[in-house]
């Protein structure tokens, strides 16, 4: 499943999620939902960065952070953190039953590492909720 894919009304759903965790967070400047092969799912940027270019990095930047994870074998990453002069981007896996999103949050370089982990995982939490509730759609009650 790729972004192409998905009803307009999930992708208005996450929009609404990444909206939230834009404006939740002072020293955000942009967050990205992308699937995990680099399709933007949904964006929100401040600055000049490109969102569709910042989702195709997402889904490797995450999946190298956990082959790294698994051969030093430390267990599946939770998140990537990329630190610069100037800021710093979060990479989260939405926790959805079908492993296929990832949430990227790009701040400035003095916010809080543990408030950009901590609303970066509720975005993420949000949208994986949204994301199985729509997949639970079709299939039949038990």
């Amino acid at each position: 499943m790729n972004a192409r894919v998905m009803p307009p009304e999930l992708i208005a759903a996450f929009d609404e999620e990444i909206r939230r965790l834009h404006a939740r967070v002072s020293g955000v400047i942009g967050c990205v939902l992308a699937t995990t092969d680099g399709r933007r799912v949904s964006a929100v940027v401040d600055n000049e960065a490109d969102p569709q270019r910042v989702s195709a990095m997402v889904g490797s930047i995450v999946a190298l952070g956990e082959t790294i994870g698994r051969e030093v074998m430390i267990g599946r990453t939770q998140f990537v953190a990329v630190s610069a002069v100037d800021g710093m981007i979060l990479l989260q896996r939405v926790p959805a039953r079908r492993d296929l999103l990832v949430v990227g949050t790009l701040a400035r370089r003095h916010t809080n590492l543990g408030i950009l982990l901590h609303e970066t995982g509720i975005t993420a939490e949000a949208a994986a909720r949204t994301f199985d509730e729509w997949l639970g759609r079709d299939q039949p009650p038990a």
